[in-house]
């Protein structure tokens, strides 16, 4: 079910795509191949204006260890791409993203990353604001998470919050979602004395990843993350600035390390 202020609510033909594609994903069993999803043209269209605008984006607001992976990755303009060949891609480095119907629990959801595997969902955001999504879709998946796989510590990082989420406390896992939210999802650092953006949710989004400079910004402090709730359904009134990108990964290790 939609909430009355998604972009798509007031759209029956959108809403009936999402249930169609939603329902392909929900077929899926784990070591089933994955199968395709019948994308139409204007699906496509909506992931090539916003493919052409990030890409631009990039050089400027994408921290550096994201940007070599984005030109690493190929990722084309064109179409969307199949899951499956997302996961031909990550292959080598041993992850893979894995289809769901739409948003899990934190707990499921952070459980998966332990054994290299994403749970993504396949729907695209609504053609009249392809700048923004206001929960993931195939372009926040892929062009958010599945490149930035190809990173050595973002991978490492990922596993770390799942093999700690299998053991944790509900406690726990409301301080590791929040934690990850404001790192893996909103994260950014500083790069040059500018600041560029390492978290998913900015790297799919232009609205947000063309105006993380005028963001109000805190200092990198996990323990302030861990009480720090958040607004999956709004643009983000601040982030969490790292000195850079290696603080995030020296300090998220750490910290995941120490509850193991």
């Amino acid at each position: 079910m939609l909430p009355e202020d998604h972009p798509g609510f007031a759209d029956p033909a959108y809403r009936a795509r999402r249930s169609e594609i939603a329902s392909i994903a929900a077929a899926y069993q784990r070591g089933d191949l994955i199968a395709e999803v019948p994308y139409v043209p204007e699906e496509h269209e909506v992931w090539k204006q916003v493919s052409h605008i990030l890409r631009a984006l990039y050089p400027s607001f994408a921290c550096a260890e994201y940007n070599e992976c984005f030109e690493n990755f190929e990722l084309g303009d064109a179409y969307i791409p199949q899951f499956s060949a997302v996961n031909s891609k990550l292959f080598d480095y041993c992850f893979s993203l894995s289809p769901v119907a739409g948003l899990v629990s934190p707990r499921e959801f952070l459980e998966q990353l332990a054994d290299s595997s994403m749970l993504c969902t396949q729907y695209i955001r609504h053609h009249s604001v392809p700048e923004y999504t206001p929960e993931p879709d195939v372009i926040h998946e892929i062009f958010g998470h599945a490149v930035f796989f190809l990173n050595e510590d973002v991978r490492k990082i990922s596993r770390l919050f799942g093999k700690v989420a299998r053991e944790a406390s509900d406690e726990l896992v409301e301080d590791l979602i929040k934690v990850y939210w404001h790192t893996i999802e909103f994260g950014v650092c500083l790069e040059d004395q500018s600041v560029r953006a390492y978290g998913a949710g900015l790297l799919s989004s232009i609205d947000e990843l063309s105006s993380i400079r005028d963001a109000p910004t805190r200092p990198f402090d996990i323990d302030e993350m861990k009480i720090t709730e958040y607004d999956t359904m709004n643009p983000q009134p601040f982030l969490f600035c790292a000195a850079d990108f290696k603080q995030v990964v020296r300090e998220l290790t750490a910290y995941l390390s120490s509850l193991r």
